[in-house]
């Protein structure tokens, strides 16, 4: 072989089996690697073309065709061997072999084929501005490849397009993977306000990882924009869990894992509430600037007639109150509550959870620990504090059983409680101190919270014996922690 390379068509069989033989040394070379490894490799090699390759096990079997003699390697996989071997053209497929197409038939051949017909010229075509000199410019890029190179392309061009269709078809998913995810999310969905952390922070994380196996294995496109959005409503339940179980680092991090998962997936409402788990998050890690920050991200993505539009809004009036930011927060607040005058009679479900419950909760939990943060007595903050307190514990016990929350009712119990030792009742405060201890759901924020009485009461009422109590009461909670 001189000069030019010789088409597959063109080589002998003999031609065919010393490539091979050379293919194979070069795998086989140390470290050894299997045919897959190899397929991954030559895939790794094709960058951001590698999407248009064969799936890994049919790049394996071309390999050993390849390696067989059976066939060569044309124009579109020469170059990656190049890349992956380090060595020229022409010791791995014959003297002076050397490919005028660098890739397949994609941007990097036409990019390649214009260095060919001369770059100004189709950089000076793709600079007009309408569409026709765009399209004059990759037709010139076109006409600029080798009539030969075309010849060559074309045997195995049927073989590939037929293998990309079968690509878009392929998936390791069942008929019934989307409807046990759909379970499995309802269902922690249902228990969180009820069952202990522990158990179904395990029970997200193993389905949390089965999602990453199905998101990495074969599936349509549609089919993937489902599995990350099953992916995000597990990382969102998973933050909540670590935020209850007492980890604010494992719980933004999965806050985050979950807002990203939703925004590739397009779903802005999952967005939002996750941005919700971030600023709830924030608020109990003291960093209210940050949770702010979350609180206005996901105000952007929620549907204004939706209850999360104002939870986001009374998160957002939060954060501001733990800044001492008054101004924003009433602002925060008065947003809310005109969102909250405007909702539809009928509020939509999350899963099975009405929506509408968890915007009440907004306006009557959030202002009262917003009123506490504020703490300007002059300004009755905690008489204010005390009527939002007392309405968010009515509400809660209002609900059937199995819809009743015991760790917001336990929050809404210590506001209650702060409240009323700024109002001059302690012995009220370490009474309902003592309530919050005792719910069946003892998770971190209302130990967080129950830890801001603890210290109120600790440093003007030592010496009452119901606070004595309240306080040994704690001190029993943390450490069983």
């Amino acid at each position: 072989m001189t000069g030019t390379a010789k088409g597959a068509s063109q080589m002998t069989t003999a031609d065919k089996q010393a490539i091979g033989a050379r293919l194979r040394a070069e795998r086989e070379a140390p470290p050894r690697r299997s045919r897959e490894k190899w397929a991954i490799l030559l895939r790794h090699a094709a960058g951001p073309d590698a999407a248009r390759l064969p799936s890994v096990e049919s790049l394996a079997d071309m390999i050993k065709q390849w390696e067989r003699g059976t066939h060569v390697p044309g124009p579109i996989y020469r170059p990656l061997y190049v890349r992956v071997t380090g060595k020229s053209e022409a010791e791995l497929f014959g003297p002076g072999e050397a490919s005028p197409l660098v890739g397949n038939v994609t941007s990097t051949a036409l990019a390649n084929a214009s260095a060919d017909a001369g770059d100004e010229a189709l950089t000076g075509s793709l600079e007009g501005s309408g569409p026709t000199k765009r399209r004059d410019a990759l037709k010139l890029g076109v006409a600029a490849i080798a009539p030969e190179v075309v010849r060559r392309v074309l045997p195995e061009a049927a073989a590939e397009a037929m293998e990309f269709t079968r690509r878009a078809g392929v998936t390791a998913l069942g008929p019934g993977v989307f409807s046990h995810l759909e379970a499995v999310v309802t269902e922690l969905d249902g228990l969180y306000s009820r069952d202990a952390p522990t158990d179904l922070f395990s029970m997200a994380r193993t389905y949390r990882h089965r999602v990453a196996e199905l998101i990495d294995g074969p599936h349509t496109l549609k089919q993937g924009r489902d599995l990350y959005v099953y992916a995000a409503w597990l990382s969102e339940a998973l933050a909540w869990l670590a935020h209850d179980l007492g980890d604010p680092l494992a719980a933004e991090a999965w806050a985050i894992d979950a807002f990203e998962h939703a925004d590739q997936a397009g779903h802005d409402e999952l967005c939002a509430w996750a941005t919700d788990a971030m600023a709830s998050i924030a608020i109990y890690a003291d960093r209210p600037a940050v949770a702010l920050h979350a609180a206005q991200r996901g105000i952007l993505k929620a549907p204004q007639r939706h209850p999360l539009a104002i939870r986001l809004r009374a998160q957002a009036a939060r954060a501001h109150a733990r800044l001492r930011q008054r101004e924003g927060c009433e602002a925060m607040l008065g947003d809310a509550e005109d969102l909250y005058d405007r909702l539809p009679a009928r509020a939509p479900l999350r899963f099975t959870v009405d929506t509408g419950g968890l915007a009440s909760l907004a306006m009557t939990s959030y202002p009262a620990s917003a009123y506490i943060w504020l703490g300007d007595a002059d300004r009755g903050d905690f008489a204010k504090a005390k009527k939002h307190a007392q309405a968010a514990l009515d509400a809660q016990r209002a609900l059937p059983e199995a819809q009743r929350s015991p760790s917001r009712e336990a929050i809404a119990r210590v506001d209650l409680a702060l409240a009323a030792v700024e109002l001059g009742e302690p012995d009220t405060a370490a009474g309902l101190g003592m309530e919050a201890l005792a719910t069946p759901r003892l998770v971190d924020s209302v130990r967080s919270r129950a830890g801001d009485l603890y210290q109120v009461l600790g440093v003007r009422h030592a010496k009452l014996p119901a606070v004595r109590d309240f306080q040994e009461t704690y001190r029993h909670a943390v450490q069983a922690r």
